[in-house]
């Protein structure tokens, strides 16, 4: 899990862009903008001592990069527990993950359950797979499969492309959910038109197959050479056996179609680069 930062400063500054600022707020994004990290905490210092979440949140981040102040993760963590404790979303999460990681505070996975569960209640995309981690391998909670799929599905139908793919598993295995290979095929599906290079080796072995799908090894291989693209471990080899069994101008009509491929993707969602 990785902190919240570049876009959660934008998301800050974003706020505050179709209303009234605090005195010295528009300053402070000015200044970070222009990369003058000094005039930036001098402006939003005051603004987060008086309560602002949103200042507190920036102090957050800028002690946690090391932006005009020298890093220091248990000062981060301080300003994210003052702005957590005004429900400030992403501060939520990136107190979770400290407390997973034991940055600037001792390791507790209790703790770090805890401010996940904060920040996924009010529909936190990232704090909602993590929880759904949490709970497949009982880490800060006991393990509960069903629970699991319930913090994937909300994250998924938020165009979270690796919950998209956990959740497609867990239908194809049947844990934590009943055995549903339609609903797998469709998940899976749904992130690896994302660009999910996992997804798209999980595509190739459905096509492979058969399962959920008709069975067709030129599909299937076209799923197995966008994996291998992005280094997927077993996609190459999985393409490499599969065109025993292909003529060569299936493999060449795989191939192009693997080349021609574009990510299929939600609105504001970023492709994933191969």
């Amino acid at each position: 899990m990785k902190k919240q930062l570049l876009n959660s400063m934008l998301v800050a500054f974003m706020a505050f862009a179709s209303c009234e600022s605090f005195a010295g707020f528009d300053e402070g994004k000015a200044a970070f903008m222009a990369r003058d990290f000094a005039t930036a905490l001098k402006e939003f210092k005051p603004l987060a001592d008086k309560g602002d979440k949103q200042s507190q949140h920036i102090m957050g981040m800028m002690y946690d990069e090391g932006q005009g102040v020298k890093q220091d993760y248990a000062q981060a963590a301080e300003w994210y527990k003052k702005a957590g404790a005004q429900g400030h979303q992403d501060a939520q999460y990136n107190l979770g993950v400290m407390y997973a990681q034991a940055q600037g505070m001792k390791q507790d996975d209790v703790e770090s359950f805890k401010w996940f569960e904060k920040a996924a209640k009010q529909g936190h995309i990232l704090s909602q797979f993590a929880l759904g981690r949490l709970y497949t391998v009982g880490r800060g909670t006991k393990p509960d499969g069903k629970l699991a799929c319930d913090w994937y599905r909300k994250a998924a139908e938020q165009n979270h492309y690796k919950a998209q793919l956990a959740l497609g598993k867990n239908y194809l295995d049947g844990n934590g959910i009943k055995k549903d290979v339609k609903m797998a095929e469709s998940w899976i599906r749904k992130s690896a038109e994302q660009g999910h290079h996992k997804a798209e080796y999980e595509m190739g072995m459905l096509y492979r197959d058969g399962i959920a799908v008709k069975k067709d090894a030129k599909e299937a291989y076209m799923w197995f050479e966008l994996a291998a693209k992005q280094n997927h471990e077993g996609a190459k080899l999985a393409a490499d056996t599969l065109a025993k069994t292909m003529k060569a101008e299936d493999i060449a009509a795989a191939k192009l179609a693997a080349s021609n491929w574009q990510a299929k993707l939600p609105a504001d969602v970023k492709p994933v680069t191969h």
